[in-house]
């Protein structure tokens, strides 16, 4: 199960680079320099071997609750759907926008399995879930 959320992500990610306007510099640039600072702190606050492409916790892996951490539950899935929302925004098509539409309910599908295997590792993500309340939008959801 772990192995079809990466291939189906990087999948939906491949079309975008290749279907969409990655590289150009215009007004949604920003969205997309903002998307990958805050991918790049949620990182760094994460740690070295606490983060993975698959939703299954690392082995030695803890739970962070610092950083971008104590707004959102999923930032880096956040800085992701930022950044393809960049070239989706100047690509103007509507299948585009169908891959950004599958891109976001995988990314959905994964964070309620990867919270699962969480809360089954790390008794104190539920607690974590208390004080973060939001998965990807702060305030919203």
């Amino acid at each position: 199960m772990k192995h079809l959320f990466v291939f189906f992500q990087l999948l939906f990610l491949l079309f975008f680079f290749y279907f969409g306007k990655v590289l150009q510099f215009d007004w949604f640039t920003t969205l997309q320099l903002a998307s990958i600072v805050l991918g790049l702190w949620a990182i760094r606050s994460i740690g070295e071997n606490n983060w993975s492409v698959y939703p299954i916790p690392n082995k030695d892996s803890t739970i962070t609750s610092t950083g971008p951490f104590g707004y959102i539950r999923h930032p880096m899935y956040t800085a992701l759907l930022l950044f393809m929302a960049g070239i989706a925004l100047r690509s103007y098509g509507w299948i585009i926008w169908m891959v950004y539409g599958l891109l976001l309910i995988l990314l959905v599908l994964k964070i309620v399995y990867e919270e699962k295997q969480l809360l089954a590792k790390h008794a104190e993500y539920a607690d974590f879930k208390k004080t973060t309340k939001k998965r990807l939008i702060p305030y919203i959801w």
